[in-house]
């Protein structure tokens, strides 16, 4: 079978180039060669240890649809110190902050069940459009990855929700080799 992939790759059929793009240097998400990305500082009305937030919005040019990620680093006072929360608590964060939002429904991704997952679907407008939006919270202890699909087609955002499932935490070396070549770029 990995003879047969190789082939089709070399020759360009059925499998669309597909990249790496990091999430704040701790994550990484898979994504079709066209996409891009671009990040912003943005204020989340949530306790973190992590101020400001850097939000990273994935999107296909030309299209309204876009992936919207923000990673939180989670404390809580212990009797002495301050320690990673535990993921009880993490959820408990996540669901303060989808709790803003009007008209949610809780949405199940088809084929995946997870404790360490929680989605919601929603409406909302913007630009004079009507965007359809599934925002998932990815939990682990002391962490909370929020993830937001939207699009103004609904069949879309349904679509691109399994790249959520290419997540996986980024290599520390790797990371740390891109930022030095970057560091190198911008100095030329």
């Amino acid at each position: 079978m990995q003879i047969l992939l190789l082939i089709f790759k070399l020759l360009g059929f059925l499998i669309p180039e597909k990249k790496n793009f990091y999430i704040a240097d701790k994550w990484t998400i898979e994504l079709p060669d066209k996409w891009d990305t671009t990040s912003k500082e943005i204020e989340l009305d949530v306790e973190s240890d992590n101020h400001p937030i850097i939000q990273t919005i994935f999107f296909q040019p030309g299209s309204y649809l876009n992936i919207k990620a923000y990673y939180l680093d989670i404390s809580k006072d212990d009797i002495y110190e301050k320690v990673e929360a535990d993921i009880p608590d993490v959820i408990a964060v996540f669901e303060n902050i989808i709790s803003k939002i009007e008209n949610k429904k809780e949405y199940h991704i088809p084929n995946y069940r997870s404790s360490k997952f929680k989605s919601y679907e929603y409406t909302y407008n913007e630009y004079d459009k009507n965007f359809y939006a599934i925002t998932t919270g990815i939990f682990m202890k002391g962490r909370l990855l929020k993830i937001d699909v939207s699009s103004t087609i609904e069949k879309e955002v349904k679509t691109a929700i399994s790249y959520l499932l290419s997540i996986k935490e980024a290599d520390p070396k790797k990371t740390a080799f891109l930022k030095k070549v970057d560091s190198y770029r911008k100095r030329a």
